[in-house]
């Protein structure tokens, strides 16, 4: 099953590894950190000023303007319709 993301954009829901609330980024000079990497090696995808959840995937990052609870209510419903795996959510 697959998982609208924002800006015409899908993404296969077992390839999601964790969808984190950009205001993480804000707080935590680790996320910082690594989202300057994924920036550096060209795997980052998406608007930073526009952005509200920052999705990774297996192979890259991509910054969604939608917040993290609405993708995971999109999730939960294209779980209950079959797809593999399970997701979860938490506020930090």
């Amino acid at each position: 099953m697959y998982l609208h993301i924002g800006h015409d954009t899908m993404l296969e829901i077992q390839n999601i590894i964790v969808i984190i609330n950009k205001n993480l980024m804000d707080h935590s000079p680790d996320v910082r950190q690594m989202i300057h990497r994924y920036y550096a090696e060209g795997t980052l995808e998406g608007d930073l000023n526009d952005a509200k959840s920052l999705i990774f995937t297996k192979d890259r990052v991509i910054l969604s303007s939608i917040s993290p609870s609405t993708l995971y209510k999109r999730a939960n419903r294209a779980s209950s319709k079959g797809a593999a795996g399970s997701v979860w959510y938490t506020e930090m």
